[in-house]
């Protein structure tokens, strides 16, 4: 395995690890609904990105259909979309609402804290969508005109 391919494995795994520790605390200690949900989603956008590495490294993706990595690029954009949206709902209510940033106004709902998951989901699902077309394009090009046989990205 390459180092490009080993470091973006160790970054989406650092992401499912960052999810998961951030949602148990917003949950244990802040009772922050909103975030802990964010949070564990984008672990699970981590672990979907993490699974994507993994099936281009170990060839698992070249068995893949085009139409299955055409549904991965749209759902995860979709998602990613969301996000974002989501991301700046927060951004304006958080400050319409003035919700402050200090310990006191951590407890309960605060939406500054749901913003940086609602990025960390965009951020997850944008690079699966990016790393699922660019790893559609390597796998498929081979497949279509053997004649323009590229090196796999790895």
């Amino acid at each position: 395995m390459l180092c490009g391919m080993k470091i973006r494995i160790a970054w989406a795994i650092l992401g499912i690890s960052a999810g998961i520790m951030a949602g148990s605390v917003f949950a244990a200690r802040y009772h922050n609904w909103s975030t802990t949900a964010m949070a564990f989603f984008s672990s699970v956008c981590a672990t979907y990105l993490t699974y994507l590495h993994f099936a281009y490294h170990r060839g698992w993706a070249s068995n893949w259909m085009p139409s299955k990595f055409r549904a991965i690029v749209v759902i995860n954009t979709t998602l990613c979309i969301l996000a974002f949206c989501g991301m700046v709902a927060c951004l304006i209510i958080a400050g319409v609402r003035h919700q402050t940033i200090t310990a006191e106004g951590l407890q309960g709902e605060n939406l500054w804290m749901t913003a940086v998951w609602c990025w960390m989901t965009f951020k997850w699902t944008m690079m699966s969508a990016v790393y699922a077309r660019k790893y559609a394009s390597n796998v498929m090009t081979p497949l279509i005109d053997p004649s323009q046989s590229r090196t796999l990205y790895v």
